[in-house]
């Protein structure tokens, strides 16, 4: 006897109507659909379709959606009554009320929302591409309909326009409470939190993800997280098991479901296919309107991305990317593009501290402190270049906004492996996230700076020795060629080739790579940095550092009787090199480090080293109480893309700056908290460079 699902499968042969299924309806009715994805997405693939008959299953938005983009063909659904509350959630006067009362107004309107709705806005968008599209629009006041948590969220991304909302919302995200996260968050430690932005503003503050339904499937299967905690519809489960059957999903509360969606039934996919009777109608009148948002949402979507020209294309969005952007004259068109998440760069992982020249008398023994670091294979002009700019620099963060640790007004200083005295300045231990964060928060208030994760850079356009811009690989796989007057390479190391790193994964060298295949200059390869103490783990992926300032602040490394085996404030490859040798005599996968002798000091570990304690103890450790087992790991790569000391390669209008770069600071081995210094020294002098490029450029 015939099944209802291969009814479904012969009957839409033989009608040659095709099926289309949003992530959220049930796993069966995805199984027999043609195409699974979000809303706006099926709407496109509709019109592209040959066949005149489509079945969306979905709710009636979505149909409707479809049905104006595709007005010749024939949309049916399987259940009329399937709505989505929140696209009813607008007032259609108060629209014309806000058009009277606010001048440089846009009305943006989520794309979940009634054709009536669609046809008085001025451009749609989709929770992928909202903010890209309203950073383009040149009015200052945003009137977002109808989904205020998806416009309280953008309102947080884009500092220089003024959001308006209204009160509508999605009563699936919005049922989520924070409690429910955090039980699952305690529930779960290791698994990340993956939010749709429809959720309450409260909630994407715990998220380690935010994106579409679209955006949290592909994070889940491309990261190398193992365990993820779903803040969205459960229909989404589907997928996700299909894309990723080794990985765990837990729903962020048990209910997670949307009533309406749920009311798409085989059965009554069968009965439409059957029957053809339910047919999505719009009128001419609202097809025309509401089709020209939806047009100029495609057209701002693809024209903001790719097309055009740019001054400057930054590649990376770490200290070394952001303070070139900083950097840069306002009045310059900048890309900005990072290979995953704004957030995920190694800056941002960097505990220990930033150097400081902290008065004349220190400079010779600063000096002479990474030049035997680095066994006195550094370039001096570089590391004179480096220590004279320190107090600068310094005082720029501090404009930021970055708030490094200070005791009685005055700047606390601390000690790390190889440095003479004490010169490092430090928030926390999470230096490099406070110096990151604040950076990024600035370079989102640049009007002239798009920025745009999860792209790739793939090659530089280059003739004659000559850069003229990248070729970049969009989340979607597109690939496009970018122009650009001039291009900087702040992308990070080469952690991601090893098995064992303190590095992101994604940090695979990508700058070294695409310069030795344009024949750009390299220089000290082999000079790689492991690091004494990571925190040893039997599972696999990113090793997690213990900052080099605990043994600066009084730790010490023991072997495995116990017995002090080093000198702890060694630099790092003598400290590694004693500590792989002490593990081989042992016959031990790790050695001990114990940071109890930092109390006895008078320091609070809570306080002052809040983020290793914390993850210490989600692998089982008490620092306060016990000792942790520490082993060493890659960590930082001196050699590189070779630059001057404005940070140019040997190719015209390209530049590197970072840990992509080699300027010879660091040597065969780089002193700790030299790194964030180094990176924002050189970013800067680049952009010197290339401002006095353009005034040349210009005749001045």
């Amino acid at each position: 006897m015939e099944s209802k699902l291969e009814k479904i499968k012969r009957l839409k042969k033989e009608k040659n109507i095709i099926v289309l299924a949003h992530y959220y309806v049930d796993g069966e009715i995805q199984k027999v659909a043609d195409y699974i994805g979000d809303s706006f997405y099926l709407s496109k693939v509709g019109k592209n379709l040959k066949e005149k008959k489509i079945v969306f299953c979905g709710v009636s938005f979505m149909g409707e959606s479809a049905k104006i983009l595709s007005p010749e063909k024939i949309v049916l659904m399987p259940e009329m009554k399937a709505n989505c509350p929140m696209a009813n959630m607008v007032d259609l006067n108060e629209i014309k009320e806000m058009r009277k009362k606010y001048e440089d107004l846009a009305v943006v309107c989520y794309i979940n929302s009634t054709s009536e709705t669609k046809a008085l806005v001025d451009v749609c968008v989709t929770s992928s591409n909202a903010e890209t599209i309203i950073k383009s629009l040149p009015n200052k006041n945003i009137y977002f309909i109808p989904d205020k948590n998806l416009g309280t969220y953008l309102s947080k991304k884009i500092l220089d326009k003024n959001f308006i909302f209204n009160k509508g919302y999605c009563v699936v995200h919005a049922s989520v409470k924070k409690e429910q996260v955090l039980y699952m968050k305690n529930k779960y430690p290791t698994a990340k939190f993956l939010a749709h932005p429809e959720c309450e503003y409260e909630i994407l503050k715990l998220a380690d993800y935010i994106g579409s339904t679209s955006g949290i499937i592909d994070f889940a299967v491309n990261s190398p997280y193992e365990e993820f905690i779903v803040g969205t519809e459960s229909g989404i489960l589907y997928k996700l098991k299909e894309m990723a059957p080794n990985k765990k999903f837990y729903l962020a509360k048990e209910d997670f479901s949307c009533e309406d969606m749920k009311k798409i039934t085989v059965d009554k996919l069968l009965n439409v296919l059957e029957n053809e009777d339910l047919e999505i109608k719009v009128s001419d009148e609202i097809i025309k309107k509401a089709s020209l948002s939806l047009k100029k949402m495609l057209e701002l979507a693809q024209t903001n991305k790719f097309k055009e020209e740019y001054d400057l294309i930054v590649v990376g969005t770490g200290v070394g990317g952001c303070y070139s952007v900083l950097n840069s004259n306002e009045d310059k068109k900048i890309l900005m593009i990072t290979k995953a998440k704004l957030e995920e760069s190694d800056s941002y992982l960097a505990q220990g501290g930033i150097c400081v020249l902290k008065d004349s008398n220190d400079f010779e023994s600063f000096f002479e402190d990474t030049m035997k670091a680095g066994h006195y294979k550094n370039n001096e002009e570089s590391v004179k270049e480096m220590i004279t700019n320190s107090p600068k620099i310094i005082e720029e963060l501090v404009s930021y906004g970055v708030d490094f640790e200070k005791r009685n007004e005055e700047f606390k200083y601390t000690k790390e492996g190889g440095h003479s005295k004490t010169r490092i300045l430090y928030h926390k231990d999470i230096t490099g996230e406070e110096i990151t964060k604040k950076l990024l928060e600035n370079v989102k208030k640049r009007k002239n700076t798009l920025i745009l994760e999860d792209t790739t850079l793939m090659d530089i356009i280059s003739k004659d020795n000559i850069c003229y811009g990248a070729i970049l690989k969009d989340k979607n796989g597109e690939i496009h060629r970018v122009y650009s007057k001039d291009v900087i390479l702040a992308c990070g190391g080469i952690g991601g080739n090893f098995e064992n790193s303190t590095n992101y994964p994604h940090l695979t060298g990508d700058g070294v790579k695409i310069s030795e295949k344009n024949n750009i200059k390299l220089k000290n390869l082999d000079y790689i940095q492991v690091h004494p103490t990571t925190l040893y783990s039997e599972k696999k992926g990113r090793r997690f550092l213990i900052s080099e300032s605990t043994r600066g602040e009084g730790a010490v490394l023991y072997n495995k009787n116990i017995d002090r085996f080093v000198d702890e404030l060694m630099p790092r490859d003598y400290v590694t090199k004693e500590i792989l040798a002490q593990m081989e005599g042992d016959n031990s996968k790790h050695i001990w480090l114990d940071m109890r002798p930092i109390k006895k000091r008078g320091i609070n570990l809570e306080k002052r080293f809040p983020n290793i304690l914390k993850r210490c103890r989600e692998e089982g450790y008490d620092p306060n109480k016990e000792l942790i087992p520490v082993v060493p790991a890659q960590h930082y790569f001196m050699g590189g893309i070779e630059v001057d000391l404005n940070s140019k390669t040997s190719m015209e209008n390209l530049y590197a700056v970072g840990e992509t770069s080699c300027n010879g600071v660091h040597g065969a081995n780089r002193l700790a908290s030299n790194s964030l210094l180094e990176t924002l020294v050189f970013s800067k002098n680049a952009i010197k460079d290339i401002e006095n490029k353009t005034l040349i450029r210009k005749g001045k």
